[in-house]
């Protein structure tokens, strides 16, 4: 049972320790909240776990986008090892991962509006520690982004 489900069941217990007439006014008016209450407790766990569906759904796409651009990428002539940055960053107020245009690793500051939290995010590039993280797993780095 959920966090929610669990405080819904609270407030079901609290409501019925009330005592009211159950066919009093207020007594329908809890029932009727409780049960709302209850309804969006399950639509918002099953919300939940299809997100957590689609996210392994998304992780395994990336892997297999991965394993194909290490595929057409690493024996192409235009293939160069020192044009590979890491283009995707945390946001550093929300976690979020933050798709990164290759074009702004040329500057030395990165300003982006962070989609989830909507915080305007500075990034200075010359701060190694948004690098410390990177195993050089992800689509866009290279097997040796850590000697970065």
């Amino acid at each position: 049972m959920g966090y929610l489900s669990e405080r819904v069941s609270y407030l079901r217990g609290l409501a019925d320790g009330l005592s009211l007439n159950k066919e009093s006014a207020e007594s329908r008016l809890f029932d009727e909240i409780i049960e709302l209450l209850d309804d969006i407790s399950a639509s918002v766990e099953g919300l939940e776990e299809q997100h957590g569906d689609l996210a392994d759904e998304v992780s395994d796409m990336e892997e297999s986008i991965c394993d194909l651009e290490e595929e057409v990428y690493v024996d192409d002539e235009y293939y160069d090892d020192e044009d590979c940055v890491c283009e995707e960053l945390a946001c550093p107020n929300c976690d979020t991962i933050l798709p990164i245009d290759a074009d702004l690793f040329e500057s030395e500051e990165i300003h982006i509006t962070c989609p989830t939290c909507g915080e305007d995010v500075t990034i200075e590039l010359e701060d190694d520690d948004y690098f410390d993280d990177c195993d050089g797993d992800c689509c866009s780095c290279c097997e040796d982004c850590d000697e970065e």
